[in-house]
């Protein structure tokens, strides 16, 4: 089947922070920009932390200017990077749960959308995703291609669609809770926990995820196409695993709009 169908029945749920009218602004430059493939979702339900709470209320007209019938919800407090996401998921989790939502696309606002991932073909799963690798990642695995595209699974959380009846929970809101007080008594703390705590970070929870439900999961991107990737990443020493700003099959984390994107 197509992507399309699949979109057609699950709900789109970007996460971000607001921190300025800058945001703002350049938020509605991504929403217009993805409009084709947004029209595409059964529903928009948007989650969001910010800096002072007079944005909320800016937020939430802006994506009601475009969808009408789309569900704000908004973040009373905002943890930082790393806890201030899995914080945003998790209410996007729970919306789920609460409402009988079969099928979530989970994203960040800062993705770029193209229609022809509509067109993309899928076999029935119930995780697809597109996996994260870095200059890192690549020599563990000796530079051998073949052995990560069978071996490496390292879930991207900017774009994903999950069969939300067959998973129990993403965050341990309980382990969140306790990292999060344990690093509130580091000095000088940098807030990239990865450094003090060995396996924290977002794509590793919902690996787990994943691993733990038994889910079904495929690959958004082709052999072909992962290849490419995994070649722009050796030329060019790329070590950041998310791959922002480079366009994998119509999708893209565009984080510097400001900065060319390297097509794959």
């Amino acid at each position: 089947m197509r992507l399309k169908e699949l979109i057609n029945k699950s709900i789109y749920s970007p996460t971000g922070y607001i921190g300025s009218i800058d945001d703002i602004n350049k938020l509605e430059q991504y929403i217009v920009y993805n409009i084709p493939v947004l029209k595409e979702y059964r529903q928009l339900v948007i989650a969001t932390n910010y800096s002072n709470n007079q944005y909320k209320e800016m937020n939430e007209q802006l994506w009601k200017k475009y969808f009408p019938n789309c569900v704000v919800l908004h973040s009373d407090i905002n943890r930082g990077h790393n806890f201030g996401t899995v914080d945003l998921d998790n209410m996007i989790f729970d919306y789920c749960k609460e409402n009988n939502i079969e099928w979530l696309c989970k994203s960040d606002n800062d993705v770029i959308l193209l229609p022809e991932i509509l067109d993309k073909e899928i076999n029935e799963a119930d995780f697809y995703y597109l996996n994260g690798i870095g200059y890192g990642g690549i020599i563990k695995y000796n530079f051998d291609n073949n052995t990560i595209i069978n071996n490496d699974f390292y879930p991207q959380t900017w774009f994903y669609l999950i069969n939300i009846t067959k998973v129990d929970y993403i965050n341990d809101k309980q382990y969140i809770n306790e990292t999060y007080n344990q690093v509130q008594s580091i000095p000088n703390y940098n807030s990239k926990i990865w450094e003090y705590i060995d396996g924290w970070s977002c794509e590793t929870f919902l690996r787990n995820c994943v691993e733990r439900n038994n889910l079904i999961k495929q690959h958004l991107t082709t052999q072909e196409k992962y290849i490419n990737l995994l070649e722009i990443i050796k030329k060019y020493n790329i070590h950041d695993p998310s791959h922002k700003n480079i366009m994998i099959g119509g999708l893209c984390h565009f984080q510097f709009p400001n900065q060319e994107i390297i097509e794959i």
